[in-house]
C-alpha cells in the first residue's frame, strides 16, 4: 500500500504516529538517514489527508532542513601510523578529520509543553536531540482535544493493550493502546484524542485486556486530561 498512499521515502528507520494538525487523522513522523558515509537525509512528515493519502510535509512544518550545520566531524584518521592501511591513506597523509552528514535514529511524539498540541523529540545518531515544538495551539482556536490516561485494576497498571472508544456528537474516534505507537523510544503515555469542534464528549467506552468493557458516560469537557480506571468485576 505505500506507493498507493504515498507513503515510502526509502530510507526509513522507523515511525512515529500521533495527530500532529490535530484534524482527528493521524500522521506521521519517519525517522531517516544513514551517516556517514552516505548522503544526508531528510526526515519525513507525512500528514494524513482525511484517510485518503499521505502528504510530505516537512519542509512546509520547517522539520527539515535541520537547524545548525548538517555535517559534523566524525572521526579522526592518522594515516601515516595507526591508519596508513584506509582507503584515504591513498589519497591523503597526516592527521585527517572525517566529517558525516547529521541523522535520526529514533523519534517520539507527544506534547512536551503540554499546551494540548503534539511536540516531536528525536534521538540523533552520535549527535545531540532535536526538540521540535509546535506552535500549533498559538494558531489554531479552538484546540478541542482530550488526553486519555488509563489506570488498570485487573488488567495491567497501564491498560496496555485495551481499545478506547470515544464518541462526541455523531463522530467516533478509535484508538488501541499498544505502547508502540514510536521507534526505539516511548512517545504517548496517554491517549491523544482531536476532537474537531466537539465541545464535549458524550462517552468513552474501554476495553480493558481482562475482557471488561467499561462505559464512562458524559459530558466530559473537552482540552483536558482525564483517568479512566479500570472498575472492579461486579
Amino acid at each position: 500500500m505505500s506507493d498507493e498512499i504515498n507513503a515510502e521515502n526509502y530510507w526509513p528507520w522507523g515511525l512515529s504516529v500521533g495527530d500532529l494538525n490535530a484534524d482527528g487523522f493521524d500522521d506521521v513522523f519517519i525517522a531517516s538517514s544513514m551517516n556517514y558515509p552516505f548522503r544526508y537525509g531528510v526526515n519525513t512528515v507525512m500528514l494524513n489527508n482525511l484517510g485518503d493519502e499521505f502528504l510530505n510535509s516537512e519542509f512546509i512544518l520547517g522539520v527539515e532542513p535541520r537547524q545548525g550545520p548538517l555535517a559534523e566531524p566524525w572521526f579522526e584518521l592518522d594515516l601515516d601510523n595507526a591508519d596508513a592501511d584506509h582507503m584515504l591513506a591513498m589519497q591523503l597523509s597526516g592527521c585527517v578529520v572525517v566529517w558525516s552528514a547529521r541523522g535520526t535514529r529514533s523519534s517520539a511524539i507527544f506534547d512536551l509543553d503540554e499546551d494540548g498540541d503534539l511536540d516531536v523529540v528525536t534521538n540523533e545518531f552520535n549527535s545531540w536531540p532535536m526538540v521540535l515544538v509546535s506552535n500549533l495551539s498559538e494558531s489554531k482556536d479552538p484546540l478541542n482535544f482530550l488526553k486519555i490516561k488509563l489506570t488498570g485494576t485487573r488488567s495491567n497498571r497501564d491498560g496496555l493493550g485495551a481499545v478506547v472508544r470515544l464518541r462526541a456528537g455523531d463522530q467516533t474516534y478509535v484508538k488501541v493502546y499498544d505502547g508502540q505507537s514510536e521507534h526505539l523510544s516511548q512517545g504517548l503515555y496517554l491517549l491523544y484524542f482531536e476532537l474537531g469542534d466537539a465541545s464535549q464528549v458524550d462517552e468513552i467506552e474501554v476495553l480493558w485486556p481482562s475482557g471488561t468493557k467499561q462505559v464512562v458516560p458524559g459530558p466530559i469537557a473537552v482540552s483536558q486530561s482525564f483517568e479512566v480506571k479500570e472498575k472492579d468485576a461486579e
